[in-house]
């Protein structure tokens, strides 16, 4: 591999989760600033950004076309990571700290290693067994860590790691990711916005609570997932591959966790900390396993 190529795919992959990080602050920001649900938080958010990503697929020239195998697929992707995951992180945000959120939410890769196992017959691998018990064992931690480490808080945070694992296997199954990252982020936007438009007004959420005070960091948290975010990802995937791209991940957590403590003044006590770090060493260890393992001749 060429070392150019290396050196800007670690940097794509560095600053994806680094902005990922940040977009949870200013997503807080904009709940604060804008008022809202995080429903309504998430739709925004998306609707925001779907004009921008609209004209970059005019401009450059990429076109709208997918096939329907495709299509199916991208509306999933829009539900689980668009939609669900997006509303259940803001929604937790009103219950729990933007860093211990992200840390929880960050459980993904030991689901979606034992999602594999159930669904899909994969044998787990020691490495496997003991992060999910690593784990476990830092969300009991966190249960007790504190008065801010809401019982809701907690399970929208782990809920939304069970749906981004779900988006994670589908993208994995359904053989979108040769498409241009615009365009999936277009139609992950597009579904996204459209189920949680219709969930939303399902259970009675108002779309109208959002003040335009707070309609800069909507559009900032929109531009840094979506615009940002979801393109440099791909990008970073194709120089230095999904493990290492994951590995590097890992700083989207720790810039969320940093920043929500400086800027917003969010409390953190020793065992929420305790148990965010054994989280974020399971997610270590499974993409560390899978690195050695396709090393391996």
């Amino acid at each position: 591999m060429n070392d150019n190529v290396k050196r800007t795919g670690l940097l794509l992959a560095a600053l994806a989760a680094i902005f990922f990080g940040l977009s949870s602050i200013t997503a807080k920001l904009a709940s604060v600033n804008a008022g809202g649900n995080g429903i309504s938080i998430a739709f925004y958010r998306n609707l925001s950004v779907l004009p921008v990503l609209a004209a970059i697929l005019k401009i450059k020239g990429y076109g709208f076309g997918v096939t329907r195998r495709q299509l199916v697929a991208l509306f999933f992707i829009g539900i689980t990571c668009g939609g669900l995951t997006a509303m259940l992180l803001y929604l937790a945000y009103d219950y729990i700290s933007v860093g211990l959120t992200l840390c929880l939410h960050f459980m993904y890769p030991a689901l979606v290693a034992l999602f594999y196992a159930v669904f899909f017959r994969q044998k787990l691998t020691k490495i496997q067994g003991a992060a999910l018990l690593l784990a476990v064992l830092g969300i009991w931690v966190m249960m007790f860590g504190g008065l801010e480490t809401s019982p809701v808080g907690l399970t929208l945070a782990l809920l939304s790691s069970v749906a981004y694992s779900a988006y994670l296997i589908i993208a994995d199954k359904s053989g979108v990711r040769e498409l241009n990252g615009f365009k999936i982020s277009f139609y992950n936007t597009l579904f996204g916005s459209t189920f949680l438009f219709v969930f939303g007004k399902a259970l009675g959420f108002s779309f109208g609570e959002c003040h335009r005070p707070g309609w800069i960091w909507l559009f900032l948290t929109g531009l840094m997932v979506v615009c940002i975010g979801n393109v440099m990802t791909p990008e970073a995937v194709k120089r230095i591959g999904p493990t290492v791209t994951a590995i590097l991940g890992i700083l989207e957590p720790i810039t969320s966790l940093v920043c929500s403590i400086l800027l917003l003044g969010e409390p953190l006590t020793p065992r929420t900390l305790l148990g965010g770090i054994l989280v974020l060493i399971s997610a270590f260890l499974i993409t560390i396993g899978d690195y050695t393992k396709k090393e391996k001749p």
